[in-house]
């Protein structure tokens, strides 16, 4: 180990878009609202920020709706990276002073930048020119650059990677289109856009269908849309049921589940099907409220403990040595889940949550699944030698909840 070790931090699933409704607190503030935490302590060294996947999002841009492409579609297809290519202009140019605040302290000498990818960035390997827009706008650095899928950081010991590995509805071993692709086009954007041409005005409330996770709980966050307005029952029932039996009718999504079905077994394909199923139209309106409270539980239980224990069999690899410590996002809660201990030190698995806007599921005293929505800014901090007050590292997890009028412009 040296004796002059940085200060590290790591922040993911920022999610920055080209054209949907931002948090109530805009990035740059949120940023400067945290380098103030961070200055305080940097030490001597420039500190180093590790963005650990999905800080852009370009499969949920609504620019996917303008024409007959999709993010699941081949990459290598030019009109694909062209609108690759033209997300990443409007979200740097949408974004700006975010990426100003990130520069200035890089060219101040004060911070260090690195970006791996996630499941929602994962189209950036195909775009050379957009990756180095990127890193021009975070860094002034005019550069081709990679972005990877992980990094160690041996000082630290720590491993980071975004955490989707491991997830049936967004890994693909090679990289390629996941279901959740699919999801995130054929549903998730759709949804408001059909909705709002049926009713022939905007609401805005109808996009924060983007601010739910996890995303196995967007068919209750319909159902409780529906309930909550009167006026929207039946268009969004009807809306959301048309959705999922096109989706569900998608070759894209018949050829997944087709490949990943085990005969027998309640695997994803069943589950994914069963969820969407029990949210159509046919079932909105009969108060299947238990059923669905009972089926998230389910995927969330399945899903809460697996990235741990993934990243407890990555850090019990030989070629992991010397590594104590597993840093994921993808799922934005954050957490911090012991792992034992590997020699003479604890083993801990953290998740770095999000800063974005959440719509957090609970459930109220009928067994009916219930929305929190709120802002959230978690991050995690490796402090450097010579830290004032001994730490070693420091979790924070924060929520802001904003009043919000009934139809927000």
């Amino acid at each position: 180990m040296s004796g002059d070790r940085p200060m590290l931090i790591f922040v993911s699933d920022v999610h920055l878009t080209d054209a949907l409704h931002g948090q109530s607190v805009s990035k740059a503030d949120i940023f400067e609202r945290f380098w103030v935490r961070i200055q305080s302590s940097r030490g001597k060294r420039p500190g180093e920020l590790c963005f650990v996947g999905d800080l852009f999002d370009i499969v949920r841009s609504p620019s996917w709706l303008d024409a007959d492409l999709r993010p699941y579609h081949d990459p290598s297809d030019p009109a694909v990276r062209a609108r690759i290519d033209a997300i990443v202009d409007a979200t740097l140019e949408r974004e700006s002073e975010f990426f100003a605040a990130i520069r200035r302290r890089v060219e101040a000498g004060e911070l260090e930048v690195h970006y791996l990818l996630g499941n929602h960035d994962r189209l950036l390997r195909h775009t050379p020119a957009a990756r180095r827009k990127i890193w021009k706008a975070m860094t002034g650095l005019d550069e081709d650059v990679e972005f990877g899928a992980e990094l160690t950081f041996p000082e630290h010991g720590v491993l980071a990677y975004h955490g989707h590995v491991g997830d049936v509805m967004n890994e693909s071993p090679d990289g390629g289109a996941t279901i959740g692709d699919a999801i995130g086009s054929e549903l998730i954007l759709r949804f408001p856009h059909e909705v709002q041409s049926v009713l022939g005005q905007r609401r805005p409330e109808l996009e924060d269908i983007d601010d739910v996770r996890p995303i196995y709980a967007v068919p209750a966050w319909v159902r409780q849309l529906g309930l909550q307005h009167d006026e929207l029952l039946r268009p969004v029932a009807k809306t959301w049921g048309l959705l999922v039996e096109e989706f569900l009718d998608n070759a894209f999504v018949r050829d997944w589940m087709r490949g990943r079905h085990k005969l027998f077994h309640f695997d994803a394909t069943v589950k994914l099907r069963l969820m969407l199923e029990l949210s159509t139209k046919k079932l909105i309106a009969k108060g299947q409220d238990r059923r669905l409270t009972k089926l998230y539980k389910l995927f969330q239980h399945a899903f809460d403990g697996r990235m741990a224990q993934h990243g407890a069999v990555e850090l019990s690899r030989k070629s992991r040595r010397g590594l104590h410590y597993v840093v994921n996002g993808h799922s934005h809660f954050a957490s911090m889940v012991p792992l034992g201990r590997i020699g003479d030190a604890p083993a801990v698995y953290f998740n770095t949550g999000t800063w974005r806007t959440l719509h957090q599921i609970g459930h109220d005293v009928g067994g009916r699944p219930s929305f929190l929505p709120y802002d959230a800014m978690s991050y995690l901090v490796f402090y450097p030698d010579g830290d004032r007050l001994g730490r070693d590292y420091e979790w924070w997890s924060g929520a802001m909840v904003v009043r919000r009028d009934e139809h927000r412009e």
